[in-house]
């Protein structure tokens, strides 16, 4: 099944996939370039390959050739031009989609382009780079699984972060928002170190202003002493304590990323955060965010 096959109404998302800006379509044209060796000119083998992504989109979308799809105005007859100009000229965005996920699944199944063999390692690295160029364009899009999903179709993104954006829309909240949006402002920007700092210090601002609204008294405003706080003023009940306790140890838990990370410099030694660290940050973050604002307002007047 296509992507755009698999589509439903869109949902408001933190990453939403509206269009694909020129920008976009320009690297992904270069990218796909690259991956099949075909800057100067195709092979049989990657023309081959690409008549069989010219036939699929033809037959499902119910168009003659890729020069009669909207948009389209280059009619080269090589396939593999066909394809690329198709990508940066097609107006209809989901059938772009499909024909950038038709040729990554390719990619990833397939043992040989052209001479020599695309090993596991470059593969990896391409579908890194297509997944950053839907990021860092605000594309709500990720190639995951060899397809492409709408990132709120993630099962983590839709029951942390958007329950998360939602609470923390509460004027009181404004400050715990920004920082929030602006972590994942710099994970598109494939910044992650500044990510996962910006994410502590919305999880923390949001503990400082449940306290400043409780008026409970603060030692200091740093996530553990903030965590012992809203134990010892009883805002998580004790009939929790079992799943609390486990609860405070993963609300730590993100601090010390945070801490060992990014907050201390990394010295002589330059630290690398992976992806799925700043995702797991991210999500857990919005968990936590949304457990303490639903706990607050249940216990507000």
């Amino acid at each position: 099944m296509l992507f755009s096959q698999k589509q439903k109404t869109e949902v408001q998302n933190i990453y939403p996939y509206e269009s694909l800006p020129k920008k976009f379509r320009l690297q992904v044209f270069h990218l796909i370039k690259k991956m099949y060796s075909v800057s100067n000119g195709s092979t049989p083998q990657s023309r081959d390959y690409f008549r069989k992504f010219v036939s699929t989109i033809c037959e499902e979308h119910g168009i003659y050739s890729l020069t009669s799809a909207p948009g389209c105005t280059s009619r080269p007859a090589d396939p593999v031009a066909l394809c690329l100009h198709f990508i940066v000229e097609c107006t209809e965005d989901d059938w772009v989609v499909d024909m950038i996920e038709l040729i990554f699944i390719d990619m990833m199944n397939s043992y040989y382009y052209n001479y020599p063999r695309i090993n596991d390692a470059s593969k990896n690295c391409y579908v890194e780079t297509l997944n950053r160029r839907f990021r860092e364009n605000g594309i709500g899009l990720e190639f995951i699984n060899n397809q492409i999903i709408k990132v709120d179709s993630m099962i983590l993104h839709h029951e942390a972060v958007k329950p998360a954006l939602l609470l923390l829309h509460d004027p009181r909240f404004e400050g715990a928002l920004d920082e929030y949006l602006e972590a994942h402002e710099h994970y598109k920007n494939g910044n992650n170190d500044e990510a996962i700092t910006s994410v502590a210090k919305s999880f923390e601002s949001t503990m400082k202003t449940i306290c400043i609204l409780k008026g409970w008294k603060m030692e200091k405003q740093t996530a553990a002493p903030l965590i012992k706080t809203l134990f010892d003023n009883g805002l998580l009940p004790s009939y929790y304590m079992t799943q609390l306790n486990s609860l405070k140890t993963t609300l730590e838990g993100l601090a010390t990323i945070r801490n060992k990370n990014t907050a201390h410099g990394q010295g002589m030694d330059l630290i690398h955060i992976p992806d799925y660290l700043t995702q797991y940050a991210l999500n857990l973050a919005g968990s936590n965010i949304t457990f303490l604002i639903k706990v607050f307002e249940e216990n507000t007047d």
